[in-house]
């Protein structure tokens, strides 16, 4: 069993970003961010780890080097700059066949384009309600752009499950190069399969 090591970073007057890797190998194992403080970013971090049944393996105590690249990588990300993790970086320890699948599959839509619940589905002979159900409960977010995933009719959904979600989802999509309309859903043109 690899130890689990927590890091956070500011990347924001007022915004964290948690984050978890594994000792040794570095990978990142989940990921949160929190516009209130570094603590609830963390909390939110711990809830993550306990639904990967990770939580055991926290070893506070543990430093590592590679941390504020990963924060750092992680912050770019947030910001819709920079390229998402390969899985080979991420610890994919306890994720279902399904999320491995639908992550791998939603890994090669490019920055810039997105993928409708029932393209991606389709891409994994999945549905899209299960698309939605690993999108939702994703532990790595930015990392596995979830935020690429929205509605086939341009709408976007909710990052996170909520509101100002739907905001930060947008912010980070037009800041990926995203193209919308001016009633605020995604243009076709900016859809993959």
């Amino acid at each position: 069993m690899k130890a689990v090591n927590i890091s956070s970073i500011r990347v924001a007057p007022s915004r964290w970003i948690a984050y978890a890797m594994e000792a040794g190998s570095e990978n990142l194992v989940a990921c949160t961010s929190s516009i209130r403080s570094e603590e609830e970013g963390k909390r939110s971090l711990m809830d993550a780890l306990y639904r990967l049944k990770r939580l055991s393996e926290v070893d506070e105590t543990l430093q590592s080097l590679a941390a504020p690249q990963i924060g750092a990588r992680l912050a770019a990300l947030l910001d819709g700059k920079g390229d998402p993790f390969s899985l080979d970086k991420i610890s994919v320890k306890n994720w279902s066949s399904a999320r491995l699948q639908i992550s791998k599959r939603l890994l090669q839509v490019p920055r810039g384009r997105v993928v409708s619940y029932g393209g991606l589905a389709h891409q994994c002979n999945s549905s899209p309600r299960a698309v939605g159900s690993v999108m939702r409960s994703n532990p790595v977010p930015w990392a596995v752009p979830c935020h690429r995933v929205i509605h086939s009719d341009g709408r976007l959904g909710k990052l996170g499950g909520t509101v100002s979600g739907t905001k930060e989802k947008a912010r980070i999509l037009r800041a990926e190069g995203v193209l919308f309309n001016s009633d605020g859903t995604v243009n076709r043109k900016s859809f993959v399969w």
